[in-house]
């Protein structure tokens, strides 16, 4: 087998994620136990705590010896061409930012390297035996250095369809400067209000608390998706084996699935490792080929709308389990499971699906979902 090119911080975080004894305390994968709980509660605290911490000591860092000894860090007065005028700029004091941030997103991802290793040994995931287990490496390692994938395109599956790029384009560029535009905000406030008795010390120093927070959501984000990816393999094989042993000789059902999964990715808009399982393994197991130009069919729901119980139960597994994958419901997505609901699509009621999300992100697997007697899932007229 040809062996996978990594860069060399991949390869450092393969290394750390692989290089651990393998545990399974009770045989279960899918079900997290009472110690296993506790563990990861522990692991999230220190993680968030480390990252926050960096947030504020950097701040305090740049800006403290800038106040306390500004002959450290004269300005230069630059001259731009096109305006054949010099500007004063604070070059020192700019590369002295940048040494910091540089030996602050060091430390964060190592940071998140060690929780996702940690919470994959906290969970015996993933067993050295498994004849994947470099392929489910590699999805913790792109979780540990937050690159996001792209693999559903391989399986003609897109999240931003209908999404103009301009707006994928605004979004990513927030999402880069989100800390430092709260950061630029937060100041501009306190000028208004203090005016000049703000003190520029205190005003600078008002980024602790606010990189603090960016970097403490950042890790904690890290630390949910590790969870979620040591989580969703095992939940996906129990989910298509009930669906298989329900719906295999159900045309009506299997006919929809690549629009069923194809609709997941939009509602989530974000490419993502356990929908490319799911997406993968789904295909596999109901034999269906898959089609890279697969193109997105929005009327499938209005067929299923009129489809049997049994095409509607399958969708309503399926789809509650996909939008769940990650650990929780967003609030679009609650309130598409509601409209359809109504219509007569999903045929769980919120209450189920928000309590079959809790028990999944807590560790108690998806019985919620494949164990439901099929007269609880009449619609109520």
């Amino acid at each position: 087998m040809k062996e996978k090119k990594r860069s060399k911080l991949e390869k450092y975080a393969y290394e750390r994620i692989s290089d651990h004894d393998y545990q399974n305390r009770d045989g279960q994968t899918h079900i997290l136990s009472p110690e296993e709980q506790e563990d990861l509660k522990k692991i999230r605290r220190h993680s968030l705590g480390f990252a926050a911490l960096a947030g504020a000591l950097g701040v305090v860092a740049c800006y403290v010896p800038y106040h306390a000894w500004p002959w450290l860090f004269p300005d230069m007065m630059v001259k731009i061409p096109v305006w054949d005028e010099y500007y004063v700029i604070p070059a020192w004091f700019l590369i002295f930012s940048l040494i910091l941030v540089v030996i602050e997103i060091a430390f964060l991802t190592y940071n998140n390297i060690r929780t996702v290793r940690e919470v994959s040994y906290a969970c015996g995931y993933p067993n050295p035996v498994d004849k994947q287990f470099e392929e489910r490496v590699d999805q913790l390692v792109s979780v540990g250095l937050e690159k996001k994938p792209k693999n559903q395109s391989e399986l003609g599956i897109n999240p931003y369809y209908g999404m103009p790029k301009y707006y994928i384009f605004l979004i990513t560029v927030f999402n880069l400067i989100k800390a430092t535009l709260t950061n630029a905000l937060m100041k501009l406030l306190v000028r208004r209000l203090l005016g000049r008795y703000a003190l520029r010390l205190f005003v600078d120093l008002l980024g602790i608390p606010i990189y603090a927070f960016w970097n403490a959501w950042a890790a904690n984000r890290v630390y949910q998706e590790a969870k979620s990816r040591v989580l969703a393999p095992p939940n996906i094989q129990i989910l298509l084996n009930h669906l298989v042993e329900t719906q295999k000789d159900n045309k009506e059902f299997r006919d929809e699935i690549y629009h069923v999964l194809d609709y997941l990715a939009i509602m989530k808009r974000a490419f993502h490792d356990n929908h490319y399982l799911l997406s993968k393994f789904t295909l596999a197991e109901f034999d269906i080929k898959v089609d890279p130009n697969h193109v997105h069919d929005e009327s499938f729901l209005e067929r299923i709308k009129n489809g049997s119980k049994l095409t509607k139960q399958g969708f309503s597994q399926l789809i509650l389990f996909g939008m769940m994958i990650e650990g929780r419901l967003s609030v679009t997505e609650k309130r598409i499971l509601r409209k359809m609901h109504e219509e007569g699509i999903f045929m769980y009621s919120m209450d189920e699906a928000k309590q079959a999300t809790k028990e999944y992100y807590e560790g108690r697997g998806i019985s919620t979902i494949v164990e439901m007697k099929n007269e609880k899932l009449i619609m109520k007229n």
